[in-house]
């Protein structure tokens, strides 16, 4: 749920994983898989030097390399160097963005955890199927859990994560219905930040392709227990603890409030625990920050 920034280590790094990709390791020279992916993209596109394809694919605006090129019908084979791109770049991407959750749904952890080989899953997010000259571009991959990058697939998507984010479009709250604080007593509430016309479109293409308001309905308990909290850690009580232990425990009041909510806190972070956006919405409507 928050938007990935590409560095220019990450651009580098990547330049040089397409040629570890495109060129055999020994020889130097094209692979066959490579050949035949340079010859569609110089039948179809028109693109013949290597300084080209490069160019094409570490190009930000790949949206002006779709108004050129369009939508392409082709073999699979034309851009099976996907699957040996991936295998490097997957666990490179990951580790250099430093995300560990989905960006799309901020629920599920995207680490590896397998030391030989990528275990994250890379969305296409304009389809190979489609576009085959973006299969391996990198402002068109992104890390992505399986559930999500299965449910969006083909999809449309009108956020665009290497620019914008839903974490921009809308912020989780709650009403109580009734007590105690139990997760059957709470409703859970998506809020538009901006009801625009424009904004609403987004919310409800997102909402379209990844369910966020069915699949969170699994998590109110989190609400629950922050309600709970909000009881217990009151504002005298955190300053309490703040000059007990800070610089021993924890080092700042952020410290605190993640070990209180176990959640992040702030807009750039929620990419490093699961649920981090809904924790921080509901803290901050609670005043736990």
């Amino acid at each position: 749920m928050i938007n990935i920034t590409i560095t220019q280590e990450i651009q580098d790094e990547y330049i040089k994983t397409i040629k570890e990709v495109l060129l055999t390791p020994k020889t130097k020279k094209f692979t066959a898989k490579t050949k035949r992916f340079f010859k569609f993209l110089k039948k179809d596109l028109h693109i013949s030097r290597y300084s080209q394809v490069v160019d094409l694919f570490i190009n930000n605006s790949i949206q002006n390399s779709i108004k050129n090129y369009g939508v392409i019908s082709t073999d699979e084979e034309n851009y099976d160097i996907y699957n040996d791109f991936r295998q490097t770049w997957a666990k490179k991407l990951v580790n250099l963005t430093n995300i560990k959750v989905c960006p799309y749904c901020n629920r599920n952890f995207i680490v590896n955890f397998d030391k030989n080989k990528t275990t994250v899953e890379l969305d296409h997010y304009y389809p190979k199927n489609n576009y085959p000259y973006l299969a391996i571009s990198l402002y068109n991959l992104i890390p992505s859990c399986h559930t999500c990058n299965h449910k969006k697939h083909r999809k449309k998507l009108k956020i665009y994560p290497y620019k914008e984010s839903i974490n921009d479009y809308i912020k989780f709250s709650f009403t109580v219905n009734k007590l105690p604080f139990k997760a059957d007593n709470i409703d859970l509430l998506i809020i538009k930040k901006e009801n625009t016309r424009k904004n609403r479109k987004k919310i409800n293409n997102y909402e379209k392709v990844f369910n966020i308001s069915t699949l969170y309905e699994n998590h109110k308990d989190i609400v629950s227990e922050l309600l709970q909290k909000k009881e217990i850690y009151s504002d005298s009580y955190i300053d309490d603890l703040m000059k007990k232990y800070e610089g021993t425990l924890f080092k700042n009041r952020e410290d605190l409030l993640r070990l209180i909510t176990c959640g992040y806190v702030n807009d750039a972070d929620i990419n490093k625990r699961p649920l981090s956006k809904l924790i921080k919405d509901i803290s901050e409507e609670l005043g736990l920050k």
